[in-house]
C-alpha cells in the first residue's frame, strides 16, 4: 500500500479532486441526533419494503455527523426548520421539517423518517445531495433556503415557494 501511495505524485489535478472528496462535517444538534438514532432503529423493527433504503440514508447520515450542544450555524436544516429545496431542478417547494409526522399530515409537511426528510436534514443553503426514491431512481435534491426553528415560528418563511406534499 505504501508503494502505491509514493508513487502518486501531488499536483494541482490531485488536489483539486481530493479537496472535492473532502467530507464537509455534519453538525447537528444533540437532540436531532438522537431522533435520527431513535428513526434508526424502527427501521430495524418494520418489515416495511421502504425501510431499507430509509435505514441507508439515516445510517450514512449518523455515520458523517457529529452532535453538538448548541448549533453553530443557522443555515443547517434541523427539526422545525421550514426549508425550500428544489429535486433535479425543479421550481423550488417548501416544508417544515418534523421528526414525528403523523399519517396523512398536512402539505407542507416533510417526515424526517422518510427519504427526503432525512436527506435534508443536516444539509446547509446551497448544499446538494443524491436523493433515493422509493422505485430505486436517483434524483438530486438542492436547499435553497432555510428558516430557523425559531424564526419558522414567528412565520418568517420564504414567501415565494410553494408548499409540496412530499
Amino acid at each position: 500500500m505504501s508503494n502505491i501511495l509514493a508513487s502518486v505524485q501531488p499536483n494541482s489535478s490531485n488536489r483539486t479532486v481530493f479537496r472535492a472528496l473532502e467530507n464537509r462535517p455534519l453538525v447537528l444538534p444533540q437532540t436531532d441526533y438522537r431522533k435520527l438514532q431513535n428513526h434508526l432503529e424502527d427501521c430495524d423493527s418494520t418489515s416495511r419494503p421502504e425501510s431499507t433504503l430509509l435505514a441507508y440514508v439515516l445510517a450514512n447520515k449518523l455515520m458523517n455527523a457529529r452532535a453538538v450542544a448548541d448549533l453553530p450555524f443557522v443555515d443547517v436544516a434541523i427539526g422545525g426548520s421550514e426549508v425550500a429545496y428544489a429535486i433535479d431542478g425543479a421550481l423550488p417547494c417548501s416544508g417544515l421539517l418534523v421528526h414525528s409526522a403523523r399519517p396523512g399530515a398536512p402539505g407542507g409537511v416533510i417526515a424526517v423518517a422518510s427519504l427526503l426528510g432525512a436527506t435534508l436534514i443536516g444539509m446547509r443553503v446551497g448544499e446538494r445531495a443524491p436523493l433515493l426514491n422509493e422505485d430505486g431512481g436517483i434524483a438530486t435534491v438542492s436547499v435553497v433556503s432555510i428558516v430557523s426553528p425559531s424564526s419558522a415560528a414567528k412565520d418568517e418563511r420564504p414567501r415565494s415557494v410553494k408548499e409540496c406534499s412530499k
